[in-house]
């Protein structure tokens, strides 16, 4: 149906939405250590929580954006006609992980 989007694909756009979220939270975190740092104006442990926090908001959105490309890939594959079973680990080279 034109116009229709199905559920799986509608989540995949949302997981790909929240992975820029994550990206841009790891960028306004980098900007914020910088401004410390040129001002020498924290205790060094805020930077070791910082740096944590900005590989964990690179890490998970790197994660998202790739279940957000399989998702779609999953959605695709069950809209072809035909398609008894979308999700195939096979398919990929092995279970997703």
């Amino acid at each position: 149906m034109p116009g229709r989007t199905d559920p799986i694909s509608a989540h995949a756009r949302v997981l790909g939405a929240d992975a820029g979220t994550l990206a841009e939270c790891a960028e306004r975190l980098r900007r914020i250590a910088a401004r410390f740092r040129a001002h020498d104006a924290a205790p060094p442990w805020l930077y070791a929580t910082l740096d944590e926090h900005i590989t964990a908001c690179v890490a998970a959105s790197a994660d998202l954006a790739d279940a957000a490309v399989r998702l779609e890939e999953y959605a695709e594959a069950a809209r072809r006609p035909g398609s008894r079973n979308a999700h195939d680990p096979a398919r990929r080279g092995g279970a997703p992980g």
